[in-house]
């Protein structure tokens, strides 16, 4: 516990600093996308420093969730943005913010214990290889991605009157969240129970998906999309930068996970031919030989 605190700590004062000199940029810029971009590339960068001087990839993992919220919070204070939209979204993405953030805190081990899939890389490329990888893939395209999905919700702050078909997002959030809740839950109990046994959760929604955290990830991401066409439909295509995300999931997270899963589970194989892979669907029967 006490290597975890001192990781904890050591990764709040890399956030603080990341985040004070990103506010440069941000305060700079007068466009408000441009200066939100600005604003999470510079803080990517500085992770990224830091995290290629203590070695350790996986500083940069609650950046995800953290830095959402944190960005609308920034452009309401920045451009005076108070009205109902903006408060709902920083509310319900606060709300999304804190459950996967507190997953990542449940499962961090303190600084140098890296994902399996930094690790990999680190162990597999020369270092200059590993940090191009690690600076593009690992840091800099899900800064991007996550940027491209927000812009959805930088949009909608900006519009004062309410559409009731938000609310129809605002659904699909909540219900994302959810979901990805129970799969935490259910998913840490199961490893705990069977702590070494590698064998393959399939309890709860996991018993109906292979990835149902990855397809809450992707809903809450879809729903935000929805909460701004209710309110600006003629505009539709200003935020379908979320495809993007739902792009990376299905390219990169899901395949690299059911390689890894296939390797390290003995019961994997027989669960992947009866179980959906993303959507929670009924299980397959086996075909009699």
């Amino acid at each position: 516990m006490k290597e975890k605190l001192k990781g904890l700590f050591i990764d709040i004062v890399i956030y603080l600093l990341s985040f004070g000199v990103a506010a440069i940029p941000f305060i700079l810029i007068e466009n408000i996308l441009l200066s939100t971009a600005a604003f999470t590339a510079v803080a990517t960068i500085i992770t990224f420093i830091f995290s290629t001087a203590l070695k350790d990839v996986s500083i940069y993992d609650p950046y995800w969730s953290v830095a959402p919220p944190l960005m609308i919070l920034a452009d309401m204070i920045k451009y005076s943005l108070w009205n109902v939209n903006s408060f709902i979204l920083l509310i319900v993405i606060s709300i999304w913010s804190f459950r996967l953030t507190a997953n990542w805190f449940i499962t961090y081990k303190g600084l140098g214990h890296e994902d399996w899939r930094y690790a990999m890389y680190r162990e597999k490329c020369p270092p200059v290889i590993f940090h191009l990888i690690s600076f593009t893939g690992l840091h800099f395209i899900p800064t991007i991605v996550v940027y491209l999905g927000l812009i959805s919700g930088v949009l909608a702050i900006q519009i004062e009157t309410f559409s009731v078909f938000s609310l129809i997002g605002v659904t699909v959030m909540l219900l994302a969240v959810l979901l990805e809740l129970v799969s935490d839950i259910s998913i840490h109990r199961f490893l705990r129970n069977h702590k070494g046994e590698k064998k393959t959760c399939n309890v709860s929604v996991w018993k109906y998906s292979r990835h149902p955290n990855y397809l809450g990830e992707m809903s809450f991401w879809t729903g935000l999309y929805i909460y701004y066409i209710a309110l600006c439909p003629s505009n539709f295509y200003y935020g379908l930068g979320f495809i993007s995300i739902i792009i990376l999931f299905l390219t990169v997270s899901i395949p690299m996970m059911e390689k890894h899963n296939l390797k390290n589970r003995t019961d994997y194989a027989a669960y992947k031919k009866t179980t959906s892979t993303l959507f929670i669907l009924p299980n397959r029967k086996l075909k009699e030989k």
